[in-house]
């Protein structure tokens, strides 16, 4: 569902006949309210528990649907304003409850699986939408999303167990619903929040200006189109790969190799970002060492945070990925401006720094020693 909504509101807005100055102010008001769902999801998910938060951000994306029924300013900008804090809500409702259920030693490919579908869903679902555009409309469109999203609800309800963690009745508390102050400041934490937000800064240049690259050089909406679909179906397999080898051989060396090929794909496309060939190969080995590390991140807060506090943990991360979403699309932005390959070669640099951290996180992790199976 995520996919089609991201992809056809902007276009559902502008044929209303509203303008790109309030698309782009609910898109940053959405992502601000990610923020926010961020520090209020990581509470709920340990106070409320796993099952109910993920349920909550479920319900925002079918609030997210229901965008496409209303043709007025004000419903849209509410429900999709919602449908962002449900996301936040499905996120760290989802990972938690994941990192609860699966064993330590199948954690990795468990996640990779989890986040197909992300990125094999979108891959599936984009053409389904755009048929059910072409043959219909909007009214169609949002119908079905929403049922889907009624779907899950109904799964989430009468199917799915409840966490085998219990809800933390001591370290978080509806008195303290923003109960960061015992995990924020922890060095392992604060390394790991790091290595969320620095190759983030690149997702969110790239997001935005792979597409503009393809399309400076020459490329048809057929190959732009094309792009989107390998670089989701080559991270997908990245994934699995990456959570089979973190679950196999323990996951420092496989995070040492995906944040390298991270740089040396967004070096590359900063050097070459005229040539159509090299943008295509380098956006997509990025986006597919990107979504791998979205694979090990729950491994490496597996190996620092106490069941019990995983969902604030979870919160605190996801706090810098917005952050960084939106500090790479801005500033991305602003380098573009000057010279197309700029902004990629600083992100470049920047996350030469994220190798660096990953060393100093693992060491730090061999102290605590809570590892998951096959970690050495």
């Amino acid at each position: 569902m995520l996919s089609p909504h991201r992809t056809f509101f902007p276009i559902y807005v502008k044929e209303l006949g509203y303008s790109a100055v309030l698309i782009s102010t609910l898109a940053t008001v959405r992502q601000v309210m990610g923020l926010f769902a961020s520090l209020v999801g990581g509470s709920l998910s340990d106070v409320l528990g796993r099952k109910w938060t993920l349920l909550l951000g479920n319900i925002g994306f079918l609030l997210s649907g229901l965008v496409f029924l209303s043709p007025s300013a004000g419903p849209i900008a509410v429900l999709w304003i919602l449908g962002g804090l449900g996301m936040g809500l499905h996120t760290l409702g989802g990972q938690s409850y994941l990192m609860d259920s699966a064993r330590p030693n199948y954690l990795g490919v468990l996640t990779a699986l989890y986040n197909w579908g992300y990125t094999l869903g979108g891959t599936l679902t984009s053409p389904v939408a755009g048929f059910l555009l072409d043959r219909w409309d909007y009214t169609v469109f949002g119908t079905a999303l929403a049922a889907f999203a009624l779907t899950t609800v109904a799964v989430n309800l009468f199917v799915l167990p409840r966490s085998p963690v219990l809800r933390d009745q001591g370290a978080a508390s509806w008195k303290r619903l923003f109960g960061y102050g015992d995990v924020a400041a922890r060095a392992p934490v604060v390394v790991v929040a790091f290595l969320r937000l620095l190759p983030t800064v690149y997702w969110g240049m790239a997001v935005v200006l792979i597409p503009l690259l393809l399309d400076a050089a020459y490329a048809s909406k057929t190959t732009i189109a094309l792009y989107a679909t390998v670089s989701q179906v080559v991270a997908s397999l990245a994934q699995i790969i990456v959570g089979r080898a973190a679950d196999r051989f323990g996951s420092k060396w496989p995070t040492v190799i995906t944040f390298s090929a991270l740089v040396a794909s967004v070096l590359c496309t900063g050097i070459l970002p005229g040539q159509l060939w090299a943008v295509f190969a380098f956006g997509t080995l990025g986006a597919a060492a990107a979504w791998s590390l979205s694979t090990l991140l729950p491994t490496w807060v597996a190996q620092i945070a106490e069941p019990r506090e995983r969902g604030r943990v979870l919160g605190w991360i996801h706090l810098w990925w917005n952050l960084g979403m939106i500090v790479g699309a801005m500033t991305g932005g602003v380098l573009f401006e000057r010279w197309s390959g700029l902004p990629f070669l600083a992100a470049g640099v920047l996350n030469v720094l994220s190798i660096v951290l990953t060393f100093l996180f693992f060491r730090m992790a061999a102290r605590i020693r809570m590892p998951l199976a096959g970690d050495e």
